[in-house]
């Protein structure tokens, strides 16, 4: 299933298959080392005692609009309500009142959707045998 979360302990797997690469595209997660990708839409973030994994619906690297769109919708939706925000503003006071309106309407809709995202996911990491990968 995407986003359902699987936990692989560095004592089993020191190590991840050569087809998981290094990636900036994801967020950070606190204690974790670095992001890597793989195949099927895999996301892993390390942690100095394990992996977490998960499967994203739109792979990030062959499709990064497509992942907005499926897997990180705050973000797309926050970045066009600030615009649309600071636009219309824009058109009705002056210059400075309408880039501190659209950057508040991205923060407060970029915090919206993440409360809404987190409400719906289950945050914990499951222990136990990830899915076969290939």
């Amino acid at each position: 299933p995407h986003h359902k979360k699987y936990v692989l302990k560095k004592e089993e797997h020191p190590t991840l298959p050569k087809c998981f690469k290094d990636t900036i595209l994801g967020e950070s997660v606190p204690g974790s080392i670095r992001q890597l990708r793989g195949p099927y839409g895999s996301h892993v973030h390390e942690f100095p005692d394990r992996w977490v994994l998960h499967r994203d619906i739109v792979d990030a690297e062959a499709d990064p609009l497509g992942h907005l769109f499926s897997d990180a919708p705050e973000y797309l939706v926050s970045a066009l309500a600030g615009l649309a925000t600071g636009l219309l503003a824009k058109k009705q006071r002056d210059s400075k009142n309408a880039l501190l309106a659209g950057w508040s309407m991205t923060a407060f809709m970029f915090l919206l959707g993440k409360m809404g995202k987190t409400i719906g996911e289950d945050e914990r990491e499951n222990e136990g045998k990830a899915p076969r990968l290939s």
